[in-house]
């Protein structure tokens, strides 16, 4: 796990100008994520199609309970390239790298891709971990 440690939640809008548009579908059903950002939605949207156009791969990225998942979807020779183009470009990017998620690592919640726990009601990142963590409804004997 790579996890920022002692990472403040910025005050800032979750967007900042225009609607970017949605993210990729087939990135956002098939891709595997490879950041998570604290960052507002133009920011987020700027930054990761220059990773994109950097790396020459699919990269997209989407809100997960207020943090911008950064998708990829492509091999591990791409995946390395996106790697390689989020490490030069960290400093432009107008918010914070949260996490770096390592191949194979489930990243935070996507409705209809995520399996979740029996009475999920939210999910969030869990501040210490950098894990997909979930409020679940007590039961209700």
């Amino acid at each position: 796990m790579v996890l920022q440690q002692n990472f403040p939640r910025r005050n800032i809008m979750a967007t900042d100008g225009p609607t970017p548009p949605p993210c990729n579908q087939e990135i956002f059903q098939k891709g595997q994520p490879v950041a998570a950002l604290d960052a507002p939605s133009n920011a987020a949207e700027n930054w990761v199609q220059a990773v994109a156009k950097k790396a020459r791969a699919r990269v997209d990225w989407h809100y997960s309970g207020g943090i911008a998942q950064v998708l990829h979807l492509g091999d591990d020779e791409s995946r390395a390239r996106v790697e390689a183009a989020m490490d030069e470009l960290e400093p432009t990017l107008k918010g914070t790298v949260m996490r770096r998620y390592r191949s194979g690592e489930s990243g935070l919640y996507r409705k209809g891709i995520t399996q979740t726990p029996p009475g999920a009601v939210a999910s969030f990142m869990d501040p210490l971990t950098g894990e997909a963590a979930y409020m679940v409804e007590p039961d209700q004997k």
